[in-house]
């Protein structure tokens, strides 16, 4: 495996998309109806894939690993009992957290034996 030039930032870069998924997810929800139905559960999926290409990008293969993506998979679950109990015009929704669990599965498939963040370092430092 590849060692990452910057593991800080990309670690850095995780933990910020989790805090921030976190407020978003938490903070008061708008009372309109979406123009596109069901469209955030492609940004729930969306959003918890790119954590998942960090944390396959950011832990070697195996038990490290899989406790990054273990974690993922309990944090939408406590993001979602957070939303039914505390957030103002949100409810927790399972079919938020399966949004999440597949957007999580996807990605770790895609990426478990291609590092997405030494490609990127890779194309950001011009080594091929």
């Amino acid at each position: 495996m590849t060692a990452l030039r910057w593991p800080r930032f990309w670690l850095g870069l995780w933990i910020f998309g989790m805090l921030l998924g976190a407020y978003l997810s938490l903070r008061t929800g708008s009372e309109r109806v979406p123009l596109i139905p069901h469209l955030d559960k492609l940004i729930h999926a969306s959003g918890y894939a790119l954590l998942a290409v960090l944390a396959v990008g950011l832990f070697p293969p195996g038990k490290f690993r899989w406790l990054a993506l273990l974690w993922l998979v309990a944090f939408g679950g406590l993001i979602e009992i957070a939303q039914g109990l505390w957030a103002v015009n949100r409810a927790a929704d399972p079919w938020d957290l399966l949004a999440n669990s597949l957007g999580i599965a996807l990605a770790a498939a895609v990426f478990w034996h291609r590092n997405a963040l030494v490609m990127i370092e890779r194309l950001f430092s011009g080594v091929h």
